[in-house]
């Protein structure tokens, strides 16, 4: 891991990130008109049609198994979406399903639900056409807020390592999070309002990782054993000498991923709860990709130029000299002449 030569390796890695956004942005496109969205959009963003099983036990009706007579029920017909809900009077069961499932399927279910409901005073109810008009308000929210973010970064990252690192940060936040909504229109996982979290959450591991990768880079390049070194062998081991945390601290996101989504699907006794632990590791892949490849090699790119225009802006500065002190010369000729 530590020996990977990734700085002179930049143009495979723009290769590679348009390729795979450009063909994230093509299924996302067409998907938007053909099937449920740009993205795989879950309850939260979708319309959809929910059949509701409100009911309450007494004591002459405790042995009946409302579970399953809905699962029996709905069994032909296969939600995209089961919640329960309990208190202290009654209990709730909610099925979800695509808002282009036919009504008279979903009505045949209600009635069977209802016709099974032997003592039970409620039953089961068909709503149709639901949709949860807050999801653009959210994700615009988020964009705005990120996007905050990335400005109050960019103007830190001045201050702190000068405009070549804002440059690459940013370059760097936008990039992971390309990298990351085209996961997304790729994969198809149903996504909800924990995409929006996850998206934020990207850009902010972005910023703390970038951030350890130029407190790493300015101290080498401070460093005497490298005043002699090529800039981008001093960029390149400095990437290097923080990939080990780079790696461990993503590795360990994942993990937690994949822990707590496992919890989520046992507790809810429902494979798609296990959705957003998928979104999550989608996440870190992004940040994977991007910290330890793209943003090593972009920054290396953006030094190597921000050189080469100092570099010529010094040079630029002693040819000037050498012309006022000609003209100082022939002006003390001048004068010589004239006496």
């Amino acid at each position: 891991m530590t020996n990977l030569k990734v700085c002179k390796k930049l143009h495979v890695f723009i290769f590679i990130s348009v390729i795979f956004i450009a063909i994230g942005m093509a299924i996302g496109t067409v998907c938007h008109f053909v099937a449920n969205g740009f993205f795989n959009y879950g309850g939260e963003f979708a319309s959809y049609k929910s059949i509701t099983v409100s009911y309450y036990y007494s004591e002459h009706n405790e042995n009946t198994n409302v579970e399953e007579i809905c699962k029996y029920a709905v069994a032909g017909v296969n939600p995209v979406e089961v919640s329960y809900a309990t208190n202290e009077l009654s209990e709730e069961i909610v099925y979800k399903f695509s808002a282009t499932t036919d009504n008279a399927k979903l009505q045949a279910i209600v009635d069977e639900i209802n016709s099974n409901f032997t003592g039970l005073e409620s039953g089961a109810i068909l709503h149709e056409g639901v949709v949860n008009e807050g999801g653009a308000k959210n994700i615009v929210y988020a964009a705005i807020a990120l996007a905050s973010a990335a400005a109050f970064q960019f103007l830190y990252y001045i201050i702190r390592y000068k405009l070549r690192a804002a440059f690459s940060a940013l370059l760097a936040c936008v990039h992971n999070l390309g990298v990351y909504a085209a996961l997304l229109a790729v994969t198809r996982i149903p996504v909800g309002t924990e995409a929006v979290a996850i998206g934020a959450a990207v850009v902010l591991i972005t910023m703390i990782l970038s951030g350890l990768f130029f407190d790493r880079t300015r101290k080498n390049f401070k460093n005497e054993k490298f005043v002699k070194t090529d800039r981008v062998e001093v960029v390149e081991t400095s990437a290097s000498e923080i990939r080990i945390i780079t790696v461990t601290a993503l590795v360990a996101l994942a993990i937690a991923a994949v822990v707590l989504g496992a919890f989520a699907a046992i507790s809810a006794m429902y494979i798609g709860a296990y959705a957003p632990a998928i979104v999550a590791l989608l996440g870190v892949i992004a940040c994977f990709y991007g910290s330890v490849f793209f943003t090593p090699a972009v920054h290396s790119a953006i030094d190597v130029c921000c050189e080469k225009v100092k570099s010529s802006s010094k040079s630029s500065t002693p040819k000037k000299q050498k012309a006022t002190a000609k003209e100082e010369n022939e002006v003390k000729e001048n004068d010589e002449v004239k006496e």
